[in-house]
């Protein structure tokens, strides 16, 4: 009794080539679209701006609500809208902010992912000055990688004022993140980040040149779609009439999503 051996001939081959070329011409599958909205309240030691400067007497009030499609168009692409607003608890005076924006992933190779995004924002801060009434045009650039073993996150967001009762300009808000896994379980994940952040302006409501320096501290502890958030940083002011502080804040966060069907 003997046993066949398979014969390998030219067409054999000839036809597993072409199912091999005939795969890769074949344009992978983009993901699903999903669906996600996020609910987010938290107090803060005060209304604080990009620029440096504090907002009333605080604690303030803060709530988010954000909107959107997570792999809209490609892979790790997103279009979502969004509304903020902050609530100084003693003189009950509400600042808010509201916009959409679209973020589009350029490259991913490896543990690198660069994404860049832009949208448009309405600003309106009734306690900023003699009353911001502003539209913007935001930019963001986001690249993350592992740096030995640890995510490595670097945000640069800018905001260019185009109608505003201020000085117009732009302004530029640069923040690093490097974050420390401290618990991973099947439903709960602790997390502790921490990194500086710098921004730096052109003439933005008049203002030029390097504002602030600040060294943030994020613990971040996520269950489910829920998350709770609690942070510290320390500022220095880079310019006159710019003051050092201390900052506090927390949020917590609830989060659903489903697939997007187009009808």
């Amino acid at each position: 009794m003997c046993s066949s051996t398979p014969r390998i001939t030219v067409a054999s081959l000839a036809a597993v080539g072409l199912s091999g070329l005939a795969q890769s011409l074949v344009p992978k599958s983009t993901p699903q679209p999903i669906w996600v909205t996020s609910l987010q309240t938290g107090m803060a030691d005060a209304f604080q701006l990009t620029l440096g400067g504090t907002v009333g007497d605080g604690p303030a009030w803060q709530n988010k609500v954000t909107t959107g499609l997570f792999n809209a168009f490609r892979a790790g692409d997103s279009f979502s809208v969004y509304a903020w607003d902050t609530v100084d608890a003693r003189s009950h005076v509400n600042n808010w902010q509201a916009g959409l924006g679209n973020k589009v992933r350029v490259i991913k190779k490896r543990n690198h992912v660069l994404a860049l995004g832009s949208g448009v924002q309405r600003w309106l801060f009734p306690s900023v000055k003699s009353g911001v009434k502003d539209w913007l045009v935001p930019g963001s650039l986001t690249y993350q990688k592992k740096l030995y073993k640890f995510p490595f996150r670097v945000t640069s967001d800018s905001s260019t004022v185009v109608s505003s009762p201020l000085p117009l300009g732009s302004l530029l808000h640069t923040q690093t993140w490097l974050q420390h896994k401290i618990l991973q379980r099947d439903r709960v994940q602790i997390t502790f980040k921490h990194g500086p952040a710098h921004t730096y302006s052109w003439g933005f409501w008049g203002t030029n040149g390097n504002r602030i320096f600040r060294y943030q501290t994020m613990l971040a502890i996520k269950f489910k779609d829920m998350s709770l958030e609690g942070g510290y940083r320390k500022q220095v002011g880079l310019q006159d009439g710019i003051q050092n502080n201390n900052y506090w804040q927390f949020a917590v966060t609830r989060t659903f999503s489903r697939p997007f069907r187009a009808r």
